[in-house]
């Protein structure tokens, strides 16, 4: 029975890529998405599209369920300034919302001037006591006609998030949540999942660059689908928007656009000074990227086209903890690796994964698995409807990951120990800095006043 699903589930595949897909006219708000801001305790990045120029979020704590006490902010979108497949047009949306409380849920909603009002969206700010958990997610390849691949991935984040307790805010992934990048219908189909409810941290994938039916010939174009859809914290290097770096608790997050190398050299620089200006601020370094840095097929390190000899000197010196990607399809764990070997202590080196894939385009591995560097590794075929989803469970004394399959069960589940001792956010002793300041400012003008006052008399 079950093969025969595959066989049907692959025979639509094969009708999505061969036929031109029908136009997808945008809803009057579309495609919103809540990016994490750069400090995920106090800001969240919005990015959504509309039929209209003009619209206003409203936000404000979940407790205010009518928007009684809810904050605005206008904004005025631009004109279709990416054209997606099929000529859609929209107006593109971006917006900061900053000053947040940390371990505070909020919800919001999009006005237009026309009085249509969006369904709401809601997020949790990071809690900053170096307790959490968070979902790692990819190469889900959504698409309008393969609802499966979608229903799997809500399926598989409900699964996990009741695994943490409910504590987990943040979604991570790999790229590739759709099929081809540049195609409106896509994105709707993945808007349609659980991330409407979540801070959602993605990085391009190979599919997101993706035209299939292009206009001049073209399959991988580049990232301005991607672009269009995503509004991540504008603190990467100058030359490529799709990296971006953020904290999420006592995590130092660093995205990376692994499709485009054209810029490898000012990426590395970037990455550095990222570093440097964050020293001794976070307890965990976790970078990822689409294209994996270990090969998942064979459970090694590849040619020497592989992500693993482009930064691994880079990870060695600045002590990365994770390194998570995607693409392969497979699920790979490596050991604690410091160049190219398994670190002596077991801690001190960089742990290496590549998700597998959620829905119906499984991979069998290749070659022989080195066993001197490899953990963990598991071909799709393994797990329940060659679909997989992993969690992490963070703590000041390590992370634990754990590997769904597709029925919701636990496969493995692997504790990572912390190598750095947990750090104090700062937050707290700089609002006691401007409590002090403050109340030293109303203590002179009191004082200053009453100093006038006798003069004058």
């Amino acid at each position: 029975m079950k093969s025969n699903i595959k066989k049907i589930i692959g025979f639509i595949c094969l009708l999505g890529t061969s036929a031109a897909l029908a136009s997808a006219a945008p809803e009057p708000v579309d495609l919103v998405y809540t990016n994490p801001g750069q400090d995920c305790a106090h800001s969240v990045r919005l990015s959504w599209h509309t039929a209209e120029e003009n619209s206003v979020v409203y936000w404000s704590k979940a407790e205010d369920a009518e928007f009684k006490h809810a904050a605005k902010l206008k904004s005025k979108g631009v004109k279709t300034p990416v054209e997606f497949h099929d000529g859609e047009q929209y107006y593109r949306h971006e917006a900061v919302l900053e000053g947040l409380k940390k371990d505070t849920s909020y919800h919001y909603k999009i006005v237009l001037d026309s009085g249509y009002e969006s369904k709401e969206y809601s997020f949790t700010t990071a809690d900053n006591d170096g307790e959490f958990g968070f979902l790692w997610t990819g190469d889900v390849h959504t698409h309008p006609d393969i609802s499966i691949r979608r229903e799997l991935s809500e399926k598989l984040a409900l699964a996990a998030e009741k695994n943490l307790d409910d504590d987990m805010d943040l979604v991570v992934s790999t790229g590739d949540e759709v099929c081809y990048g540049a195609y409106y219908d896509n994105w709707q189909e993945w808007q349609n999942g659980y991330i409407n409810r979540k801070v959602w941290a993605g990085i391009p994938g190979n599919h997101t660059y993706y035209d299939v039916f292009p206009k001049k010939g073209q399959e991988i174009v580049d990232n301005r689908w991607w672009c269009a859809t995503q509004n991540p914290p504008d603190n990467g290097p100058e030359v490529m928007r799709s990296n971006f770096w953020f904290k999420y608790d006592s995590i130092l997050f660093i995205g990376i656009d692994s499709i485009d190398t054209s810029h490898l050299n000012e990426q590395k620089k970037w990455f550095e000074q990222v570093l440097q200006e964050n020293k001794d601020t976070y307890q965990y370094l976790i970078v990822y990227q689409h294209y994996p840095y270990i090969s998942g097929f064979n459970g090694g390190f590849g040619g020497t086209n592989v992500s693993y000899y482009l930064w691994m000197n880079l990870f060695d010196k600045y002590g990365v903890d994770l390194a998570l990607s995607g693409d392969h399809h497979v699920y790979l764990q490596s050991n604690a690796l410091v160049q190219k070997k398994t670190a002596e202590d077991g801690i001190s080196g960089t742990t290496y994964f590549v998700c597998p894939q959620i829905g119906d385009r499984s991979r069998e591995m290749q070659g022989t698995i080195n066993p001197s560097i490899i953990k963990s590794r598991i071909t799709s075929s393994d797990l329940a409807y060659e679909s997989g989803l992993s969690y992490f469970k963070v703590t000041k004394e390590g992370i634990t990951h754990t590997l769904l399959d597709g029925d919701g069960e636990i496969v493995e589940s692997h504790f990572i120990p912390a190598k750095r001792p947990y750090v104090e956010p700062k937050e707290s002793s700089v609002l006691i800095l401007i409590f002090a300041i403050t109340a030293l400012l109303i203590v002179v003008t009191g004082t200053l006043i009453i100093v006038r006052r006798k003069n004058k008399k």
